[in-house]
This record gives C-alpha cells, structure tokens and sequence, in this order.
C-alpha cells in the first residue's frame, strides 16, 4: 500500500497560553497494580489534541521533533 509523508509545524505560540497554566498533579495507577502522582503540563494536552485531529482525518503520527520554535510533527497518510 502506498504512502503519502507530510510534515506540520506547531509554533510555540500556540502553546504560550497554556504554559503559562500551572501543572496539575494526577494519580495514574499502572496494569501492574503500582500507583503513583505525576505532574502534567497542559501544553501537552494541546499538542495531544492536535495529533488526535490529525488521525479523524486519517494521517497517522509517525515522529515528533522538539524545537526552541515549536514541535515538528511528521505524519503518515495511506493511500488508497
């Protein structure tokens, strides 16, 4: 099955409003019954909401890079 790459670009702009956001503690139990708290920031929620709105259009998140300007996503779309 062929392939299509593309790439996008999230400049920290976007995230500026959230990371001003203190983190928030969350309790994550683990399939191995271990629990623990673990600090989450909410700039990662908004990146996580940008992948998921991705894949409703069918690309599949293949590599993310961390830059001082922002997140480079490359993504996967099958062709059909």
């Amino acid at each position: 099955m062929a392939s299509e790459y593309s790439f996008e670009f999230y400049p920290l702009e976007i995230f500026k409003e959230v990371i001003s956001e203190e983190p928030r503690h969350i309790f994550v139990c683990l399939l191995n019954g271990r629990c623990k708290v673990e600090e989450k920031y909410p700039e990662f929620a908004k990146l996580i909401e940008l992948f998921q709105q991705k894949s409703k259009e069918g690309y599949e998140l293949v590599q993310i890079f961390f830059q001082e300007r922002g997140v480079l996503a490359l993504y996967k779309y099958a062709l059909k």
